[in-house]
């Protein structure tokens, strides 16, 4: 049985006393052939010690271990070689993590991209092309799997390498639902963590307590899009309570989501224009390890050879905001099937993408 595990589920045991706990014991196991005087002593509540050493702890982190197994579910404790080492370092480190994924590497560097769940297309073209330039080239984008930019960023990382997706409910609930089909496709490509037992909905409190697992994880944080309010400035604060490195993408002046970026931005993160400005604040051997090869054919395609109605709906499209069906049908002189058909051909050649609403933008 998983000790840690058993611990975790204790009710009424805090995750600062377990950690408390397994530092004191030095492993979760004899934290189980302790008494409960010795756990009085470290100020353990006299009915919570006696939860502990009750038969029940150990029942209830069977049932989830059994739960766990018919999902597919591995159960990573603290202390094991598979917890994410940059976590451990962190003031209140889960003493769990439940990881289902096909490509989980706990060594593997780490870079986080957030932001707003209601972004331009401007935001998601630069949460895609950043993740994917940055996913070839060796490092893992983490993000929150929330709709808008975070599911940008695991999009983009899934064309070029891995991405992770740490969830604010237990990992047998996908939200929101509309991801289902990209949580999959991480799980293929990468893996879906969470501290949250299974069985736990997403509430809006566990969000901030997922974040820091975002954070954790991570060299650093980027934002790319973010209000004023924002809950990726939320991931900002915990990524620099733990010495982690920001960065920001800088917006349309004009824009609220342009606020959080511009304020980082002003009070010391690094700019991003590229996967470059993020590479070079990297510690040295993983800096080292991405530029040296610097093989051929990564760098950003040149603009498309067209003609005919592909070349004049693409002149009609930018990569700043998105235009609707209605706006190129009364901007071009071509009939409503020559339209239909170029845009069809640019998106599948990965000239353009399609947003919500029929509207279309192009490609960083």
């Amino acid at each position: 049985m998983n000790a840690a595990l058993r611990l975790f589920l204790v009710r009424g045991l805090g995750l600062r006393s377990a950690n408390l706990l397994i530092k004191h014991f030095k492993t979760p196991d004899c934290v189980f052939d302790s008494k409960r005087g010795e756990l009085e002593a470290l100020g353990v509540p006299a009915e919570i010690a006696d939860e502990i050493l009750s038969p029940r702890s150990a029942d209830r982190a069977l049932g989830e271990e059994e739960r766990a197994v018919k999902l597919g579910v591995q159960i990573i404790d603290i202390l094991d070689p598979q917890y994410p080492p940059l976590l451990r370092e962190i003031f209140d480190p889960p003493i769990v993590l439940y990881v289902s994924g096909k490509n989980w590497n706990p060594e593997l560097p780490q870079l986080a991209i957030v932001g707003t769940r209601r972004p331009t297309g401007y935001g998601l073209n630069c949460a895609e092309r950043l993740a994917e330039d940055l996913a070839v080239r060796g490092l893992a984008i983490t993000s929150g799997l929330a709709r808008g930019l975070d599911a940008a960023a695991h999009r983009g990382a899934l064309r070029g390498g891995t991405t992770y997706a740490v969830f604010g409910s237990g990992l047998d609930f996908i939200y929101p639902k509309e991801n289902r089909e990209l949580a999959d496709l991480v799980k293929q490509k990468g893996a879906i963590i969470s501290e949250f037992p299974l069985g736990t909905a997403p509430s809006p409190q566990n969000f901030p307590i997922r974040n820091r697992i975002i954070a954790g994880m991570s060299l650093g944080v980027m934002v790319v899009e973010a209000a004023e309010y924002s809950g990726s400035l939320i991931t900002v604060r915990l990524a620099l309570e733990a010495g982690r490195e920001i960065f920001a993408v800088p917006g349309n002046i004009t824009s609220a989501n342009s606020f959080g970026p511009h304020v980082l931005i002003r009070q010391g993160a690094k700019l991003v224009t590229g996967w470059q400005d993020v590479v070079e604040e990297l510690p040295y051997p993983i800096r080292e390890k991405i530029l040296a090869p610097l093989v051929a054919g990564m760098h950003a395609a040149p603009e498309p050879q067209l003609d005919g109605a592909e070349a004049k709906v693409w002149r009609a499209l930018s990569l700043q905001e998105a235009v609707s069906i209605d706006t190129l049908l009364a901007k071009l002189p071509l009939s409503t099937s020559d339209v239909y058909s170029a845009l069809l051909v640019l998106e599948t050649s990965d000239y353009i993408r399609q947003l919500p609403g029929k509207k279309y933008i192009r490609r960083l």
